[in-house]
């Protein structure tokens, strides 16, 4: 029985160590759809939409990565912020966190993203998609 587990883990472990990270270094343009859920009188100070709003132009500008993790900033006509990403195992998926929110993005091709927003703050709630290009 030891024989043939050390045999499956071995044929098995290659597969399980995952796709590499791709480079996702640049920037990153986008005009997502969505909207925000104000629970008081206005927006947070950090929320990049208002309310009615449902198209918000943006760019992420991703200045570091290493292996899976990288680095950036989005920024809006409204706001600014940091954000932190890794990519998953599979090489494809992409978990990103800012101040107050969360993306997860699917890459489409090497300089497409298709990407997920979502906030849930004391002010507001924010959910949004989008389609992200590479600037070249």
């Amino acid at each position: 029985v030891f024989v043939w587990t050390l045999c499956l883990l071995v044929w098995a472990a290659p597969g399980m160590a995952g796709q590499d990270a791709p480079n996702l270094v640049g920037v990153w343009t986008t005009s997502s759809e969505g909207g925000v859920m104000i629970k008081g009188e206005a927006v947070g100070k950090s929320t990049h939409w208002e309310k009615k709003q449902t198209t918000l132009k943006g760019e992420l500008t991703i200045t570091e990565q290493n292996g899976r993790v990288v680095w950036g900033e989005f920024t809006s006509p409204k706001h600014k912020e940091p954000c932190i990403g890794v990519v998953n195992f599979d090489g494809r998926h992409i978990h990103f966190a800012d101040e107050d929110g969360y993306y997860d993005a699917a890459i489409v091709d090497p300089d497409t993203m298709e990407m997920v927003y979502r906030h849930v703050t004391p002010q507001d709630t924010v959910a949004a998609v989008g389609i992200w290009k590479r600037k070249k």
